[in-house]
């Protein structure tokens, strides 16, 4: 109580200094601190949904509290809805990885306590992400699974939001006149239950399907409707951006004047955000109208703005990043192959000197043979010699074997940095609008990606085989679920599944909790799906499956690749060497990966082992015991 009446007085401190421009949200507070224990679960919820766009980090917050509240009080569809609107907050700050976990989280918690129109909004949620990250086919999936519960509900406001996050799917593949069908479905829906703030949006989109396809006429008219309806103080962004779009069509029919004076305005409320793409946009649209109005001096200016918000000096900073990445690479292996040649020759020296001594020992002992007692004498004297000796070169041994694992952690180490920001910046330059517009730049970027990809996965299982090689792998089994694992892992290889064009699927019962260590349960599961992507063809397919077995539970990973014959299935678990084939399209591999597997397997009290048939795929299956709780 004292930790809540804490929260409490300083969201009391905060209701007091800070001034709102909603008149909902200052209703909230009030409400909030006079309000029951019982009823702040729901009161902390609308906090956090109304605080999603102006203050996602507040809005997060709440939601922490909801969560405390619902649980204290078995407010499970309060619980559910606070999943969801941290996941919302994280999705709007940017960080995907932690949206999505709340994202399904939520999602376990609405099928566990039965809430359907909460799992509904569930499947929403984590479609609209992968809306963001580009995946078509998964957005669909989860938003056709929305689709059913909001029809089997009729639930009105849930139908709209499923036909608005299917036409913004439909725009990544450019499928104009079908999106434009769902935005209209959205919009009419929302007139019904006169959702105004939802209304602003489906205009919006309606406006950019119109634009795109030369309606300028009816992208004006859209555009209007939109800004007249959407709260201006609370959606700055879509006011903003908008208004961009106007000026654009503006520009496209001639009305230089009217494209200028809405471009000057988008441009204001854009920098009271910084919204750098939309003031990018705005300068593309005001430095158009200066060079077809005969303004060249303004142009000029206008275009130099441009430049800087643009990707000149992003893709200098890139190309200066990767040569010296490349560089320090380049260094460092060098580096390492003459420390391993040093090793070498201390060790051929070892052997070298071992072989001398024993010699001697030998002429000693044909020479003293006529003098057992002298012999003796002698002969324990050098033993006692050669032991010390051989001890000093076991332990200069064992220092240059930990030197060695020391120099792979810091190789590893170093890089993981870089090759992280080479990882971010690609992703970044993925998501540029001019790149997106140029195929070539776009497989360029891709295959980047991919080599990138191959890469960082060598180091993290170098890091990992190096620490387990000096038992510095510390194993900490906790209940987990698998379907959070194989989620989290999934969203790793999206981007390389899409571009050979894999499909994925994923059949499970229910959402199984095994006790095992989290880390090397997701090192497994990325080292499996990772070599069945490199082996699978593009256009062939990946299967994961979970079923039940006694104590335990079996995974299996089928894929339709290259597949191995009985030689190969005997060499991919040998722990006496790093068996390793290149891929489809010539991914590299260390053979690291499958030992790793392996041994964190057996750590975790489970087997795995794996067929296959040449040309037909292989099957990879491995065993991982029951949870606890599930036990009990």
């Amino acid at each position: 109580m004292k930790k809540n009446s804490l929260f409490f007085l300083i969201l009391l401190i905060s209701f007091n200094t800070v001034a709102f421009n909603n008149h909902e949200v200052d209703s909230l507070y009030k409400k909030l601190i006079n309000a029951h224990d019982s009823t702040k679960a729901d009161i902390l919820n609308d906090l956090s949904w109304e605080l999603r766009n102006s203050e996602p980090q507040k809005s997060i917050e709440y939601g922490i509290e909801a969560i405390k509240f619902a649980e204290r009080f078995d407010d499970f569809e309060n619980l559910v809805k606070a999943h969801s609107f941290i996941g919302v907050a994280y999705r709007i700050l940017g960080n995907y990885s932690e949206s999505m976990d709340y994202y399904y989280k939520g999602l376990e918690l609405a099928q566990k306590y039965g809430e359907a129109e909460q799992e509904g909004y569930a499947y929403i949620n984590i479609g609209n992400l992968h809306i963001y990250q580009g995946y078509y086919y998964n957005a669909l999936e989860n938003l056709q699974k929305a689709k059913v519960i909001a029809e089997k509900l009729d639930h009105k406001r849930m139908q709209a939001y499923v036909y608005l996050n299917i036409g913004r799917a439909q725009i990544l593949r450019k499928e104009n006149i079908e999106a434009l069908v769902n935005f209209k479905k959205a919009l009419d829906l929302r007139i019904e239950i006169n959702q105004i703030s939802g209304q602003a949006v489906c205009y919006k989109y309606i406006g950019d399907i119109h634009l795109d396809l030369g309606n300028t006429k009816e992208a004006i008219e859209n555009y209007n409707l939109s800004l007249n309806v959407v709260e201006q103080d609370m959606d700055k962004d879509l006011v903003a951006h908008t208004l961009s779009n106007l000026a654009r069509t503006y520009l496209l029919i001639g009305d230089y004047a009217l494209s200028k004076k809405t471009a000057k305005k988008s441009m204001r409320i854009a920098n009271e955000i910084g919204a750098k793409l939309t003031i990018r946009d705005n300068f593309k649209i005001l430095s158009e109208i200066d060079l077809k109005t005969g303004n060249f001096e303004s142009a000029s200016k206008n275009l130099e703005s441009i430049i800087s918000y643009n990707d000149t000096l992003f893709n200098q900073q890139l190309s200066e990043k990767m040569f010296d990445l490349e560089y320090r690479f380049e260094k460092q292996r060098k580096q390492a192959e003459i420390d391993l040649l040093n090793k070498d020759k201390q060790i051929q020296k070892l052997e070298l000197q071992r072989a001398r001594t024993y010699n001697a020992a030998l002429l000693i002992i044909l020479g003293l043979i006529t003098s057992i007692f002298v012999y003796v004498l002698i002969s324990l004297k050098q033993r006692r010699e050669q032991n010390i000796k051989l001890q000093k070169q076991k332990e200069e041994l064992d220092q240059i074997n930990k030197t060695k694992d020391k120099m792979f952690l810091i190789i590893g180490h170093d890089l993981r940095g870089p090759i992280g920001n080479l990882k971010s910046l690609i992703e970044i330059l993925l998501e540029d609008e001019d790149i997106i517009k140029d195929k070539n730049l776009v497989e360029t970027f891709n295959i980047f990606m991919k080599s990138v990809h191959s890469v960082s996965d060598l180091l993290e299982n170098l890091l990992l085989w190096a620490k387990s090689q000096r038992n510095e792998v510390v194993f900490s089994p906790e209940n987990i679920s698998l379907s959070t694992v194989i989620n989290r892992n999934l969203q790793l290889f999206r981007t390389i599944a899409d571009h050979k064009e894999i499909m994925i699927s994923i059949v499970m019962e229910n959402n199984y909790d095994v006790f095992a260590d989290k880390n090397m349960i997701m090192t497994v599961f990325r080292n499996i799906i990772s070599n069945a992507i490199k082996f699978t063809p593009r256009g062939g397919s990946i299967d994961i499956k979970v079923t039940k077995e006694d104590q335990n539970y079996k995974v299996s990973i089928k894929d339709s690749g290259v597949g191995f014959d009985e030689e190969t299935g005997n060499k991919i678990f040998d722990t006496r060497d790093f068996y390793t084939t290149t891929g489809t399209n010539n991914e590299a591999g260390s053979g690291l990966g499958l030992l790793l597997c392996k041994e964190f397997i057996e750590l975790n009290r489970g087997k795995i082992w794996a067929e296959g048939v040449p040309d037909e795929g292989a099957t990879f299956y491995f065993t991982l015991p029951q949870s606890k709780i599930e036990n009990s």
